[in-house]
């Protein structure tokens, strides 16, 4: 068993330890004043007052309503945006290069995002019965923290990508298979079907994955049940077939190739998301060759130095991730390329992270990702939309902005739209109308 999986197993004999669940937030009154609101969606600025009654916003007016009931708070031109999302992450916690991880759980997930800005994740892999069970007792009771959706297991090939960490997971190696697990996982209500499509060699080592049938029989059995897909792919090819699948979205940016010509037009006509993780697939990378990236202000705030010292120190030449940290470096520049390409032929994009695996981190590294889809070229803009109001489509959800949105806000001390960086400049984390008190969500 490789290092993750021991991590893996480690954390499943501890999660029990972690399963606190909070009281639900009562939605409040609230009113913000001297807003600058910035709107992804239609890539508006409103400059004035949000009005929020029960949570949700009532409007954006010029002054305040003299009917408003409730407290104001005055932002001073401070910038409000709607709160961010992980579209790809697995909340056990946040990886270590050499000793022990940062055991979080889901409620130490949860509560590490939303001290970042980040009030949404979507796990696509943590045990199934764990997992669902506390993001139905999430719904049930309220979060204290982020709001979780969980794919809850990973549709894999018998000895494929997922199967290798020690966690139980569903084996589809047929159409039968397929139909039959998904029919069956459909009855837990999973906010989405995760199944691994693979047919990269890292290393000139490669993994068993499902063939076209099988991922076609899974992607068809989600949609009649009503369920969203996400496809973890390794080619472009990969892509190519999950599309013409049906594929709801696909998750991780093949290379070093460029992408087919035609894939971007599939794509966009096909209505497929990408999830780019570029986080995932660079920054350990970045961080062996620049430490003074864990330097973060908001990662000190919520890593320990002592887990930061392990990448700090990190030696790769002494390590099993050296071959993985060359492909890093192989890899880095022309994910970036693609996705610029992708994304100017109009495919949409939604920030993920893959938290959980070396180099990325819980919450904080969605600020990376948005930091390296602008490097990348995408607007402002565009960036903001791939961690708010696209992920909130996605997820089926509305918060943000406009009128009849759960007010779930960011306030940020300068505009993200003079450099995304300042998405880590947080002034306040509004929940369902609720200011929330970061330090209470501190979890070291």
């Amino acid at each position: 068993m490789d290092e993750r999986g021991k991590i893996v197993k480690s954390f499943t004999s501890s999660v029990v330890a972690l399963f606190a669940l909070p009281a639900g937030l009562a939605a409040q009154n609230l009113a913000l004043t001297d807003a600058v609101v910035l709107n992804p969606a239609d890539e508006s600025v409103h400059r004035g007052v949000v009005v929020i009654e029960d949570g949700r916003i009532r409007g954006l007016t010029d002054a305040l309503p003299p009917d408003f009931d409730g407290p104001t708070l005055n932002l001073g031109d401070r910038y409000v945006i709607p709160a961010l999302a992980d579209l790809h992450t697995h909340s056990f916690g946040n990886a270590s290069p050499g000793g022990m991880p940062q055991l979080l759980g889901p409620q130490g997930t949860a509560r590490a995002a939303l001290y970042t800005g980040v009030a949404f994740v979507l796990d696509l892999f943590s045990p199934e019965d764990m997992i669902l069970g506390f993001r139905d007792g999430q719904r049930a009771d309220g979060p204290q923290g982020a709001m979780l959706f969980a794919a809850g297991p990973c549709l894999t090939a018998t000895n494929g990508h997922c199967s290798e960490y020690g966690v139980p997971t569903r084996l589809v190696d047929t159409p039968e298979d397929a139909r039959r697990e998904v029919a069956d996982l459909a009855g837990k209500a999973p906010d989405v079907v995760k199944i691994v499509y693979d047919h990269q060699s890292y290393g000139g080592r490669s993994m068993p994955t499902v063939d076209m049938a099988t991922l076609t029989a899974v992607l068809e059995t989600a949609r009649e049940h009503g369920l969203r897909t996400v496809v973890h792919i390794g080619t472009w090819q990969d892509v190519r077939d999950a599309v013409l699948a049906g594929a709801d979205a696909i998750t991780h940016t093949p290379g070093p190739q460029p992408p087919p010509a035609d894939l971007a037009a599939l794509m966009v006509e096909s209505g497929t998301y990408h999830i780019p993780t570029l986080a995932v697939q660079s920054e350990f990378a970045r961080m062996v060759d620049d430490p003074g990236l864990l330097d973060d202000p908001l990662l000190t705030e919520t890593v320990p130095q002592a887990l930061r010292d392990m990448y700090r120190d990190f030696d790769p030449s002494q390590s099993a991730f050296q071959s993985w940290l060359e492909y890093q470096r192989i890899l880095g520049q022309p994910s970036s390329e693609a996705v610029k390409l992708l994304a100017d032929a109009g495919v949409p994009m939604l920030a993920g992270t893959d938290g959980g695996n070396p180099g990325v981190f819980q919450g904080f590294s969605v600020h990376r990702e948005l930091e390296l889809l602008e490097a990348a070229g995408l607007s402002g803009w565009a960036v903001l939309r791939s961690a708010t109001t696209d992920a909130a489509r996605f997820l089926g959800r509305r918060w943000g902005v406009e009128p009849g949105d759960e007010a779930t806000l960011l306030v940020l001390d300068a505009s993200p739209l003079e450099s995304i960086a300042n998405t880590k400049r947080i002034h306040a984390v509004i929940q369902a109308g609720v200011v929330v008190d970061r330090q209470t969500l501190r979890v070291w």
